[in-house]
């Protein structure tokens, strides 16, 4: 059975390879498997018609989004088209900056990040736009265009139905733009002006003109040829999304599942539920080969899914009905510990969950407790397989559930430690299960800084298998407040500081040349660029002054740009993430450390700064004041404000005596996270979790 179940995982590995390791691939499968009817100019339609198959919105849009809507007072206005141009002004001028920067979230947070942030591609602005269309009860459309045989590569944009002069009009939401002819005023439609583009009008004096969406906010484009060309290159690979309908999408389930944490899951979700409208290809004579092409990606896509989905049954399934001998019992530990089973993360890669699992693992062991582990993150065998998105999860998955069924069967206790997200999903959510079919208490150690969040959209039975749980810790009463307003009792476990790896080293004078470091991972939730905007102001107090990042991220090259564009090159070095062994090396070079984060729980990194004696400027995210006293034991500021976090730093860099308290009462706090206080509120917590007849018997 398992020959043959790697027999089929390889077969579908060989057809989706191509499409496994690009996003813009990833996007052709998605078109593939939604592709419809070819559509042609004759087919077009004018409401108040309602052609079959198109997806008209029938679900509310969020209250949130529905809310900012209204404040708008869109029925003011003459006529749709300045109704559009509203909704296009909200989006484009209250952003401060473009950042760029595909976002990963539900509507609302995809709305937060545009016009608090500038943060977005095109599809993020056309779903926001689409959804505050629908709500304002206007009618539009999305239309896309691709460079690359209908794949990612390409761009998207809206096409609203004005009413008042009963004609569509294109508008590049993203870009800024709306389309006339030269001389004109009206707005062309979407077909009109791909026929321009197919008669080689676009460009400049040829006939049609760009206009700014919105006077005055930034424009995609500074060199208007290159709008033209960039227009031009798709002419042929037109395609409608045959619906708006990005509400209803929204409120899938099975998006919502995914939603924020995994893009593939997000489309997946989408598939499955059945709520992603068609995709109809513009036909034309130039794209009757990438037509042809679409639908053998389609064919080859689900015959791969086929294969695959029989491989991951039959590999799953493998272990419980291949015969194996009995294994011994794993014995019970010394000192009254029980068996504990405890299922979660290890280094590397060195992060605040990890590092915690793995202090923890190390130090009951030591203590003479019986520990098995199943690790959430193992290595990737064969190491290949890591690089490839569907495929590393099967291959994580089905020894994950096997090693979950036997270590679970032979404990008195199961410690998981849980995330937020899809990480739930994957890893918590089954590990309760198992615990639940084979009889043994389950603790749920939650440590995931957006919780609130997280359990606010989570489906109904996270909430149900949280309830059935025999005990719910959280590391900081944050987190406890959180569950609190779920109905959820949870107790409060500090996170453990090993105070062998973290001491205080002799105090440092910060002089003329301070060294101020942040030991944040670098991803959105963190915020470091207001970290190095902060920097900047303290290079022009300390012109000496250095920062070193030691994290690791998918921001790096947006952040090396930042530096460059503050003329910090020289003075910031990003270390890359370093390795819980070693980072008390860091701290001990340090002056200042700086924690920027959005959203937090209670960081480990700020546990480290305190047991090193190393003053910390943190904002007040989550849990943090839970964790530190303003004034006291750090420098609290709001999160965002650089300003603010340049300051503080500065009062620290240049006052020794407020650098000697802070220190000072830093270490006298981080004792209290020390292993001796937390082991007896651990030891108390197994033992309350066993049944009765356990307890009896461990003590025994």
């Amino acid at each position: 059975m398992r020959s043959l179940g790697l027999a089929l995982l390889g077969l579908a590995l060989v057809l989706m390879w191509p499409f496994l390791l690009s996003g813009t691939e990833q996007v052709r499968v998605r078109n593939a498997l939604l592709l419809g009817p070819d559509w042609s100019e004759a087919e077009d339609w004018r409401p108040p018609q309602r052609p079959a198959g198109f997806r008209f919105e029938t679900s509310a849009a969020d209250p949130r989004l529905a809310a900012a809507v209204r404040k708008l007072d869109l029925p003011r206005l003459p006529d749709d088209w300045e109704r559009a141009q509203a909704i296009g002004h909200h989006l484009l001028a209250s952003a401060p900056r473009l950042t760029g920067g595909a976002i990963q979230g539900d509507l609302w947070h995809t709305y937060q990040r545009i016009v608090q942030r500038g943060e977005g591609y095109c599809g993020d602005f056309v779903r926001v736009f689409l959804a505050m269309a629908n709500s304002a009860g206007l009618t539009v459309r999305p239309w896309a265009f691709s460079f690359d045989g209908f794949g990612g590569h390409g761009h998207i944009w809206v096409e609203l139905w004005n009413s008042q002069s009963q004609r569509w009009q294109l508008i590049d939401i993203f870009d800024n733009f709306y389309f006339v002819a030269q001389g004109g005023s009206e707005p062309l439609s979407a077909l009109a002006l791909r026929r321009a583009l197919a008669e080689g009008r676009g460009g400049v004096g040829r006939g049609l003109e760009l206009r700014r969406l919105v006077p005055g906010a930034r424009p995609g484009y500074e060199i208007e040829e290159r709008a033209w060309e960039y227009f031009a290159r798709g002419k042929d690979q037109w395609y409608l999304p045959f619906g708006n309908n990005v509400s209803s999408v929204d409120d899938a389930p099975l998006v919502k599942l995914f939603s924020g944490w995994s893009r593939m899951g997000e489309g997946v979700g989408g598939l499955v539920s059945g709520r992603l409208p068609e995709v109809r290809v513009l036909a034309t004579d130039a794209n009757v080969g990438m037509r042809d092409d679409l639908r053998g990606v389609r064919a080859r896509v689900l015959s791969a899914l086929v294969a695959g989905t029989a491989a991951v049954l039959l590999l799953t399934l493998a272990p419980w009905l291949a015969p194996r001998p009995r294994r011994p019992e794993l014995p019970r530990g010394r000192r009254g510990w029980p068996r504990i089973c405890v299922v979660g993360p290890l280094p590397p890669p060195s992060g605040g969950m990890a590092n915690q699992c793995e202090q923890l693992v190390r130090l009951l062991r030591a203590d003479g407790a019986r520990v098995a582990l199943v690790r959430t993150n193992p290595p990737y065998r064969p190491a290949w397989t890591g690089r490839v998105p569907m495929l590393r999860a099967a291959f994580r998955l089905s020894p994950y559930l096997t090693s979950l069924w036997r270590t679970i069967g032979q404990a008195d206790v199961v410690h998981v430690f849980a995330n937020s997200g899809w990480a739930w999903h994957l890893f918590a959510g089954p590990a309760l299960l198992v615990g639940r079919l084979r009889g043994v208490p389950v603790i749920v150690n939650y440590r995931g800084g957006q919780a609130e969040e997280f359990l606010a959209r989570a489906p109904g039975w996270v909430l149900w298998s949280l309830r059935r749980v025999a005990k719910r810790v959280t590391p900081s009463p944050f987190l406890q407040r959180v569950f609190a307003k779920h109905g959820l009792a949870a107790q409060v476990i500090p996170n453990i500081i090993d105070l062998q790896r973290f001491q205080p080293r002799p105090p440092r004078a910060a002089g003329a040349d301070p060294h101020v470091i942040v030991t944040r991972n670098l991803e959105p939730i963190y915020d470091i660029p207001t970290a190095l905007r902060a920097f900047a102001i303290i290079r022009r107090r300390q012109p000496r002054a250095r920062l070193t990042v030691a994290g690791s991220g998918p921001l790096l090259d947006e952040l090396c740009e930042l530096v460059q564009q503050l003329g910090l090159t020289e003075a910031v070095r990003f270390s890359g993430r370093i390795d819980n062994e070693r980072i008390g090396e860091l701290y001990a070079e340090a002056d200042v450390v700086l924690n920027p984060s959005t959203a937090d729980n209670m960081p480990i990194s700020i546990l480290e700064s305190l047991a090193c004696g190393v003053p910390v400027v943190t904002t007040s995210a989550g849990g943090i004041p839970d964790l530190v006293q303003d004034g006291v034991t750090a420098l609290m500021v709001p999160v965002g404000d650089d300003a603010a976090m340049a300051a503080a730093a500065l009062r620290v860099l240049e006052d020794p005596a407020l650098a000697w308290r802070l220190r000072s009462a830093g270490v006298r706090e981080v004792g209290r996270y020390a292993w001796p206080q937390v082991r007896e509120q651990w030891f108390a917590a197994y033992r309350d979790a066993l049944p009765p007849h356990v307890r009896r018997l461990v003590a025994a």
